[in-house]
């Protein structure tokens, strides 16, 4: 686990700018009024816990982190949200295409860094 703690702090500090980022762009999606230990601390939080979820992911599968990072990008848009709101909830087309370009950049930017830094 020591040896593969770089490669998740940077993928946990990628997806930490990032999230700084579209905070400053989006800052309706990113208000966070009923996050659970503040908006800050609950986003680090979220994202530990995803950068270690993705290291298992790699890890049990052999696939590469960028491979990986399109796969759990296209399941979180397909059954996480993105799609169904807009098919089933009515969310506008624009807002759902944004959220799902939002996500397969927080994916591959953080996995790639990731990827960077395993070698």
């Amino acid at each position: 686990m020591t040896t593969r703690m770089k490669p998740i702090l940077g993928m946990w500090a990628t997806l930490m700018v990032l999230s700084v980022v579209a905070a400053l762009l989006r800052p309706e999606v990113w208000a966070g009024d009923n996050a659970m230990f503040g908006q800050w601390p609950t986003i680090a939080i979220l994202w530990l816990i995803t950068a270690v979820y993705f290291d298992w992911v790699v890890q049990s599968t052999g696939m590469g982190a960028t491979q990986a990072a399109i796969v759990l990008a296209a399941g979180a848009i397909i059954a996480g949200g993105v799609l169904t709101g807009w098919m089933f909830f009515g969310r506008e087309v624009g807002v759902a295409a944004t959220n799902a370009v939002q996500t397969l950049i927080f994916w591959y930017a953080s996995a790639a860094v990731y990827g960077k830094l395993s070698s």
